[in-house]
């Protein structure tokens, strides 16, 4: 029975220190595919071609960092958010009263209450 013992951890010892079971690490990390949007393509396109790369260090970051990508693209940011802008709301009283009105009730973000506060100040009455 030792014997046996002796014999698996022998066969497992070896298929363990074989290089062609080694995981080779990743040339980049996440963050750096999340910012090479160009260079994070051309790995996924590679490794979508050949699916025997999926478990790769390389196409896991590049995937990673491909959805972390798409995470910031989602963030709103006022640039993006135009009823942050004061200049949005113009003259417009209606359109001011009614996002102030949605402030009141908590129901509009914060930034959007602040430049409908800024729009108003500006009205001329």
């Amino acid at each position: 029975m030792n014997v046996f013992r002796l014999a698996w951890l022998g066969v497992f010892l070896a298929l363990s220190a074989n290089p062609a079971f080694a995981v080779e690490p990743a040339r980049h990390t996440v963050e750096w595919y999340r910012t090479h949007q160009h260079e994070r393509e051309a790995v996924l396109q590679t490794c979508q071609n050949d699916h025997s790369t999926d478990n790769e260090a390389e196409c896991r970051n590049a995937l990673s960092g491909a959805h972390a990508a798409l995470a910031d693209s989602l963030v709103t940011t006022p640039a993006k958010e135009p009823e942050a802008d004061p200049a949005y709301y113009g003259h417009n009283g209606p359109l001011i009263a009614m996002t102030l009105s949605m402030c009141a009730r908590n129901a509009a973000p914060q930034s959007w209450c602040v430049a409908a506060r800024t729009a108003s100040a500006n009205l001329q009455r």
